[in-house]
């Protein structure tokens, strides 16, 4: 039996068999120990254990660390939720080889994850791990992370995202407001919801990308079919917008972007702080973009028109962030 000592803030796995060399790794935490020790105690009691000591491209880390590598060699940048999910992945198989790497594994690791994470975030870690593993071009025996997605599917443990069609309720809007104060987030929650503009645009506008005497905005927007995953696109700078702009100047200081946070992703932090302080419920910063989106259709505009802001590339994909209440429609 492999013995798990608890040294500091973390824990060391030891395995001693007759045979075998001395196996020791410290991780984070005692779970991933304890699948680390019953992979390498399983694959050394059917005769399958490969000393990887010296095949540090087939341990599971730095396949994930070469992926991180294949797009910032070229100047990609890896989001960063996605970053952190893969930073996940190495510290609870860290210390595995892909060769050791079963199907069991990856359904023990998705059970444990499914019991804090919602269907839909586990899903997203399981594509990256394969995404990971695909990118290595290491060939094994079995496609341990594929066949787990598959039965994973099937049982409906993991699925896509929920669609959302939360929006302000009333008297939220002033409410955040009141209690945002002076803070930079009452400009990103105003621009936001007359805009339709996503986290990441809204946190890469600067002075330069506003035309105001033609009344346009230049962002880049994502798209996996252009060159660096983002294309230039052209917007109307709409009254709302332009109103929300004069009114929060005070806000914007003399750094490249109106915002001076360093991550997109400091928005939808302080917003979700925002709202507990508050005390709104279940309100996500994107559920803005879908506000804004369903407003647009409210005041008139049409089906095309709106495409030329949201920038969405089919009908489906826009129906999406439309969320027209019933109570709205009961004269039509």
């Amino acid at each position: 039996m492999a013995t798990l000592r608890k040294r500091g803030n973390s824990w060391q796995a030891t395995i001693k068999r007759k045979g075998h060399p001395l196996q020791i790794k410290t991780f984070a935490g005692k779970a991933p120990a304890a699948a680390w020790a019953r992979r390498i105690e399983t694959s050394m009691d059917n005769g399958s254990w490969i000393d990887t000591r010296a095949q540090d491209s087939h341990m599971i880390e730095d396949i994930i660390d070469k992926l991180v590598y294949s797009y910032e060699r070229f100047g990609l940048e890896v989001v960063v939720p996605k970053m952190g999910q893969l930073n996940m992945l190495k510290r609870y198989f860290q210390g595995c080889s892909i060769h050791d790497l079963t199907c069991d594994d990856i359904l023990t690791f998705a059970a444990e994850r499914r019991r804090t994470v919602k269907a839909s975030t586990l899903q997203y870690q399981l594509y990256y791990f394969k995404q990971a593993i695909s990118h290595s071009r290491i060939r094994t025996e079995v496609n341990a992370v594929g066949m787990a997605i598959e039965e994973l599917k099937r049982k409906k443990i993991i699925m896509g995202s929920v669609r959302r069609d939360r929006r302000l309720e009333k008297g939220e809007y002033e409410l955040l407001m009141k209690t945002a104060g002076s803070h930079w987030i009452a400009a990103a929650i105003d621009i936001a919801i007359e805009s339709g503009m996503r986290q990441g645009e809204i946190h890469s506008l600067s002075e330069a990308n506003i035309d105001y005497d033609k009344r346009l905005i230049t962002i880049w927007r994502k798209d996996k079919h252009a060159e660096g995953g983002k294309k230039k696109a052209i917007i109307p700078l709409l009254k709302g917008v332009r109103e929300a702009l004069v009114r929060h100047q005070h806000h914007f200081g003399s750094s490249s972007t109106l915002f001076a946070v360093k991550r997109a992703a400091s928005i939808s932090d302080k917003f979700a702080k925002l709202c507990k302080k508050a005390g709104v419920e279940d309100l996500h910063f994107h559920d803005l973009r879908h506000e804004a989106i369903t407003r647009m259709f409210e005041r008139g505009m049409t089906v095309t028109q709106v495409r030329v802001v949201s920038g969405h590339s089919s009908l489906d994909q826009l129906s999406r962030y439309v969320n027209l209440r019933a109570e709205d429609l009961v004269d039509y």
